[in-house]
């Protein structure tokens, strides 16, 4: 890709599959699991969201959040779009930030014909959020240290 040579490694038989196509699944994997990120980190900020005990309201939680990423991602899109730039160069975590701000300015908006002009001004100003460079990592296959919320218990005793 691109002159670029890179590896991946699968599982799936080589006379089946070609590399390009494994690649390209690769690619569309990885975009689902930055979403998945944006999800959990930036819109739920690494807390336990899913508090409900019924199923209903469990449903309802889910569903809340996908209509909250798809919303914010919706009025992403259209500001790179409008900016022609690539989705990939707008933070969705400062998108988040800069929407749910303006959302609580909106809330308070006491009349509702201002809100299309307050949607503008929320595209206008969104553009701040663009990603001028996206960072690397300083080489490849650096790991990265998983944050768990549970503590680590230094003095337990080994199992027998």
């Amino acid at each position: 890709m691109n002159g670029v040579e890179k590896t991946v490694l699968t599982s799936l038989p080589a006379d089946r599959y070609k590399a390009k196509d494994v690649a390209e699944l690769y690619h569309s994997r990885w975009e689902i699991e930055v979403g998945f990120r944006n999800l959990k980190s930036s819109l739920l900020d690494n807390a336990l969201v899913l508090r409900s005990r019924k199923v209903d309201l469990l449903e309802q939680e889910v569903w809340g959040m996908l209509l909250a990423y798809n919303l914010i991602r919706r009025e992403a899109t259209r500001v790179v779009e409008k900016h022609k730039k690539a989705p990939s160069e707008m933070s969705f975590k400062f998108a988040f930030q800069f929407i749910a701000t303006e959302m609580i300015v909106l809330g308070n908006t006491v009349s509702p014909g201002t809100i299309p002009k307050r949607l503008e001004h929320l595209r206008g100003n969104l553009e701040a959020v663009f990603i001028k460079k996206r960072p690397r990592p300083s080489r490849p296959g650096a790991v990265k240290m998983s944050k768990t919320r549970y503590p680590v218990n230094a003095y337990a005793a080994p199992l027998k």
